[in-house]
């Protein structure tokens, strides 16, 4: 892999979207909700008109990912090792370093090559969704007509979360280890996932999430019944499919498993990487915990926080 497409994790944040920030100032970030168009099944995309399709002001190509320059507009696209003109425009055009996701309505610094994060930015998307939904109170409940109120989703500020030393012990205490006297000298769990065409990006996130302890106990102790929660509901669960994989690959069985019902599920949330080519890990990782948010209904709550966890683990 070329140099230049190494993603790298800054702790402490993005320098270039502190300077960029300091340069232009936090509205500029929150005025671009205007900017921004709701798409089914509710997610942000800079595309005004659906027919309308950008492509990289370099190559000419709709491939990969396509941000847009936040300070000349100036589309390019970010196709790792090869292709990284994004990153060559901030290269040659010093403070133009913050992009958003075309597709995704997501920051990405082409300095870092790695996606940011910013609370502004974030505020900017969540109100484009409430006016979309006609929530005209920025995610606060109103009562409706008939005197209840609506469930709406709130602005919340991210904290990120350290474990202290009770939670970490919690976490050690609640992590037992299976199959004890299964017969078999082998821990449960142990079970290969299918490639689904170039899907090893998926299958290695979703075995780190199978041997997850807060999330194997969640799904295992039948926190989320995926038959009680298919009666009522009224689109794809993510939550549902990952119920499925967890009793499979906990069965005891140790043919491989095929994940395609969660693949197919996954698609229709994220309709813009729907395709067998390889996608990056943690942009799948980031677009199904956001899959799991998007079912909102009281039976995900608890699930919410478990998978809020383990994001803040793995950030």
């Amino acid at each position: 892999m070329a140099k230049g497409c190494i993603r790298r994790s800054n702790p402490e944040g993005c320098q270039h979207l502190a300077n960029y920030r300091a340069r232009h100032g936090p509205e500029v970030l929150k005025a671009l909700s205007k900017c921004l168009r709701i798409r089914p099944p509710g997610g942000a995309t800079l595309r005004r008109d659906p027919h309308d399709v950008p492509a990289c002001i370099t190559c000419g190509k709709n491939q990969g990912r396509l941000y847009a320059c936040l300070v000349c507009a100036t589309v390019a696209c970010w196709r790792p090792p090869d292709f990284l003109h994004a990153s060559q425009h901030a290269n040659a055009h010093p403070g133009h370093d913050i992009a958003v996701d075309v597709d995704r309505a997501e920051l990405f610094c082409c300095a870092c090559n790695d996606q940011v994060y910013d609370s502004d930015f974030d505020t900017a998307v969540l109100f484009a969704l409430a006016a979309v939904r006609g929530d005209g109170s920025g995610g606060r409940p109103e009562p409706n007509g008939n005197g209840r109120n609506k469930r709406r989703r709130r602005l919340v500020e991210y904290k990120p979360w350290t474990p202290t030393a009770r939670e970490k012990s919690l976490l050690v205490r609640g992590s037992s280890p299976l199959g004890e006297g299964s017969g078999s000298c082998l821990p449960w769990g142990l079970r290969g996932l299918n490639n689904l065409g170039n899907t090893c990006f998926m299958n290695s996130v979703l075995q780190a999430l199978l041997h997850t302890p807060p999330l194997r106990n969640y799904f295992l102790s039948d926190r989320h019944n995926r038959y009680v929660c298919q009666k009522n509901a009224q689109r794809l669960c993510l939550a549902c499919d990952m119920d499925a994989m967890f009793s499979a690959a906990f069965s005891g069985d140790r043919t491989p498993y095929s994940p395609a019902q969660f693949l197919y599920s996954w698609w229709q949330h994220a309709a813009n990487l729907a395709s067998y080519e390889q996608q990056d890990a943690h942009e799948f990782f980031i677009s199904m915990l956001d899959g799991v948010h998007a079912n909102d209904g009281r039976e995900h709550s608890s699930l919410k926080g478990e998978v809020q966890a383990v994001g803040n683990l793995a950030a």
